[in-house]
């Protein structure tokens, strides 16, 4: 007789242990291709800088300029009043009187569905990181490596200037990064649809980014020898700038005269486009001299060091972002040449492009050298350990100098690192809430940005007409050392005037309203 045996039962993995091991196995990053190690990358930054910089909105550390403005150029754009800010001297203006940042038009329909700058904050953070993708693809192609080329695209995440720039508040600018590089992929692997959806995007960031598009027919023609995709793409770009420069944006200015941040930050020109283009063709040695000034030189330290100086093997790729580079250096503006700012987007991503580029150069050189007996070596291996050390002096330089708030030495000026006491933000909150909707408003840089959902909104001690004036006496300046005794000067009028009562005042923040005619009303202004 038989007898039956009993079927054993599979053994289960202990609670904790196997079940979690063999997860944790399949999720390792050594089982993961190196795109999908990208696109980890781009979603972990995407997600974390959205957190942080919604984060920062929240704790008052974002900013009336620029937060505030592009918010409440949308929120006017949603009640038809197309791209309307109120300027720092108080007056209504639109955006495209100084930037043709048409990009924010496409907020619109999400502020009809809800209101806040939080859709300019986290599609900023997503988009950013997002960037990592097409940069990886670009890497491959001329690397012909995936690890390396993943690492290199990783490195550009933990870029310094880049997340530095994520978090100084919202311009459309910082978005045009990605575009360009979506862009760039798609035409060279002559996908035409995509290729204009993302030019046509990262066109819209900003009036001066049609001329990288620009560069990328030039591009096609001379190195890719493909005329009929480049002319077309080359003319297109500098047809937009013309166009953009000549007719849109002194429609918006009321003499018909250039922008007046054209005006201010290119003096050394003669204050316009067409001073630029003079000089430079009249005295190409002054401009020379200008770019490459010693004080520009910590610049090019932060736009090539990060990748080595590799990028400068690869001369043809860095020359697509050539007028980013040259609206930068050519200006008087600090920031401009400070990659810890968002005028350097368009430019950083294709200096990681040129380094790929740039190390596949190098090797080829090393493979060239006659009796190097470590050639094979060199071919195989020099660009694995290349592409890691620039992925670890990200790291490092994030340690050392990023605006993270786990990290050395935060640079993102009052940001997450450094919040106000909870008793204070309870302040600021209530004394918003003081206010009602609809009633114009003078309030300090950091209070602005909060109260954004309005046509007239002055940055104080601009005060105008404004119903209320709101303040935080710990933070009273904006960008420069001898506002904050302005505002002090300023706060004391306000008291002695008659014109207003304060109606709240706790942790140094204070919230007046008028009861007297406005200065305006009395001496009959307009």
């Amino acid at each position: 007789m038989q007898t039956r045996e009993r079927p054993r039962r599979p053994r289960l993995p202990a609670p904790g242990s196997g079940m979690l091991a063999s997860l944790g196995k399949r999720l390792s990053p050594r089982n993961l291709g190196p795109q999908e190690f990208v696109v980890v990358c781009a979603v972990v930054y995407g997600v974390f800088m959205a957190f942080l910089s919604v984060y920062k909105h929240e704790i008052f550390a974002s900013s009336r300029f620029d937060l505030g403005n592009m918010d409440q150029a949308v929120w006017n754009s949603a009640y038809g009043r197309i791209l309307e800010a109120t300027d720092e001297a108080g007056e209504i203006t639109s955006r495209l009187k100084n930037h043709a940042d048409l990009l924010l038009l496409l907020y619109v329909p999400f502020y009809w569905i809800y209101p806040t700058p939080y859709w300019l904050l986290v599609s900023q953070a997503v988009v950013v990181g997002a960037g990592a993708v097409p940069l990886y693809w670009l890497a491959r192609r001329f690397l012909k490596r995936e690890w390396p080329a993943a690492f290199i695209a990783c490195a550009y995440l933990l870029n310094p200037g880049l997340q530095a720039a994520n978090l100084f508040d919202y311009h459309a600018q910082m978005l045009a990064g990605t575009f360009l590089l979506f862009a760039f992929h798609f035409l060279l692997e002559r996908r035409l649809l995509p290729f204009l959806v993302f030019a046509v995007l990262a066109t819209a960031c900003k009036e001066g980014i049609s001329l990288v598009v620009a560069m990328m027919g030039v591009y096609m023609c001379l190195i890719e020898r493909r005329w009929r995709w480049g002319a077309p793409v080359f003319l297109g770009g500098v047809g937009v700038f013309l166009v953009t420069m000549l007719v849109v944006i002194p429609a918006f200015n009321t003499d018909a005269a250039a922008s007046a941040l054209v005006e201010e930050r290119y003096v050394a020109f003669g204050g316009s486009l067409g001073g630029v283009i003079t000089t430079t063709i009249t005295d190409p040695f002054f401009v020379l001299l200008y770019m490459f000034d010693p004080s520009r030189w910590t610049y090019f330290a932060q736009l090539f060091g990060m990748t080595g100086f590799l990028g400068l093997l690869a001369p043809h790729l860095l020359v697509l972002p050539a007028s980013e580079l040259a609206i930068n250096l050519l200006s008087d503006r600090p920031q401009m040449t400070n990659t810890y700012y968002h005028y350097s987007a368009a430019i950083l991503p294709f200096t990681y492009v040129a380094a790929a580029s740039g190390l596949a150069t190098l090797v080829r050189l090393l493979g060239r050298i006659e009796h190097f007996s470590v050639a094979p070596l060199a071919v195989s291996k020099v660009p694995m350990v290349v592409s890691v050390g620039i992925l670890l002096l990200g790291g490092q330089m994030v340690f050392l100098s990023g605006p993270l708030p786990f990290f050395h030495a935060p640079s993102n000026y009052r940001s997450v690192v450094d919040p106000s006491p909870a008793a204070h933000r309870e302040a600021l909150r209530e004394a918003i809430a003081l206010v009602p909707d609809g009633a114009k408003v003078s309030a300090t840089n950091n209070i602005g940005p909060h109260l954004a959902h309005r046509r007239y909104l002055y940055l104080f001690p601009t005060v105008l007409d404004a119903d209320y004036v709101v303040l935080d006496e710990s933070a009273p300046g904006y960008d420069t050392q001898i506002e904050p005794v302005l505002s002090l000067q300023s706060t004391q009028e306000i008291k002695r005037s008659g014109e207003f009562v304060e109606v709240y005042s706790d942790q140094g923040v204070e919230v007046f309203r008028r009861v007297g005619p406005s200065a305006e009303e009395a001496t009959g202004e307009d």
